[in-house]
């Protein structure tokens, strides 16, 4: 019986991770099937055919797109040219929404079903697009309970799948006494080109060198760490640790991060921190006149209904100097005020017990109904 064939598309690093955690778990189910993607390192290390390398596209906002706008187009139409002539049996699409949702509507015209993974945030910036959206897809999964709630006032296709970090239970095993840690300050600048070269320097100011902390810079991958080391002296150097070493990582007192996965990673560890977000004046320009909510870690919305107003961390995007005067402000409450820290760990348990909410059914599970005739 001939293989069925799977078309996925991961355009970000994390997106890399959850593919190709998928990958596996589906291989498990069915091993009649063969994985053809556009993807990064994770990826490569599963059985699956990478054909093309999406950390040449992988940027965010608006003025960091323009600046790759050829390459991303030379991709999509790669894309488009492979589907039309392979005719894959299901295409996975994971997060990257504006150059996956083109795709998606592609593959619709062809009659080709697409399962979209990892919701786009349009109830913080673009609820009218919904409709649309949902028009170009056969099913979303989605990794907030909340999420589910929110898509399902336009389709019934949607289905809550968990949270690739509930499954890492390296994670939760990792969790070390806030005394016994040994890193004072771990700063994690993103993992994009753009969010490392727009993050790293506001981030490094907030040191506060009187105080001769320990501190760690914590690269994504090794891309990732080839442009922090290109970009900083190298007296810097010997301060990078992989972001893959959770030991490392649980070794921290607190963390100044990037907004993202890391964010959560980093309160299920039982890590306070403070988020620092910068962007180019354009990006900016623009993020400020389309977002509808306050806040924009993960971290503070994951928790209840009231979306983006519940903030369990600091939040500094696009920060000025008065910001950064208050970073180290609250970098230093997380130090010194026992009782401020504790109401993180109490915070980081609700988050916890969010994210191990179980799903009814699996990433895997949906794809292969969709494999059937």
């Amino acid at each position: 019986m001939d293989k069925k064939k799977i078309f996925i598309i991961a355009g970000e690093s994390s997106g890399d991770q959850h593919a190709a955690a998928y990958i596996k778990e589906h291989l498990k189910l069915n091993k009649n099937i063969s994985f053809v993607a556009f993807g990064q390192s994770e990826i490569k290390k599963t059985n699956a055919n990478v054909i093309y390398d999406t950390e040449e596209i992988s940027v965010v906002g608006i003025s960091e797109v323009l600046s790759k706008y050829s390459k991303i187009m030379r991709a999509l139409r790669s894309a488009k040219q492979y589907i039309y002539n392979n005719r894959p049996n299901l295409i996975v699409l994971v997060d990257y929404v504006e150059f996956n949702l083109k795709v998606a509507r592609y593959a619709k015209k062809l009659g080709i079903p697409v399962l979209f993974y990892v919701a786009p945030q349009v109830w913080a910036w673009r609820e009218k697009r919904s409709q649309k959206f949902i028009e170009a897809i056969n099913h979303l999964a989605v990794i907030f309970p909340f999420e589910e709630v929110f898509f399902k006032r336009y389709t019934q296709n949607v289905s809550y799948v968990g949270h690739p970090l509930n499954d890492r239970h390296e994670l939760i095993n990792s969790i070390k006494n806030y005394q016994d840690r040994i890193i004072d300050l771990g700063i994690f600048p993103g993992s994009r080109e753009s969010e490392i070269k727009n993050n790293i320097f506001i981030m490094l100011d907030c040191i506060q060198k009187s105080k001769k902390e320990k501190v760690a810079i914590f690269y994504a991958d090794e891309t990732s760490k080839y442009r922090i080391m290109k970009l900083l002296p190298e007296e810097f150097h010997k301060l990078l640790i992989s972001g893959k070493d959770i030991n490392q990582i649980s070794n921290c007192k607190k963390a100044l991060c990037a907004s993202g996965t890391i964010t959560l990673q980093l309160a299920i560890l039982n890590i306070p921190m403070v988020i620092m977000y910068n962007l180019s004046y354009i990006s900016y320009f623009i993020m400020k006149r389309l977002i509808t909510v306050q806040y924009i870690g993960l971290v503070n919305l994951i928790l209840g209904s009231s979306i983006g107003k519940m903030p369990i961390v600091k939040e500094f995007i696009q920060p000025t100097y008065n910001d950064q005067v208050d970073i180290m402000v609250e970098l230093n409450s997380i130090d010194n005020d026992k009782i401020y820290r504790n109401k993180f760990f109490e915070n980081y348990e609700r988050i916890r017990k969010k994210l191990s909410e179980k799903p009814k059914e699996t990433l895997a599970s949906i794809a292969e109904r969709m494999l059937k005739p």
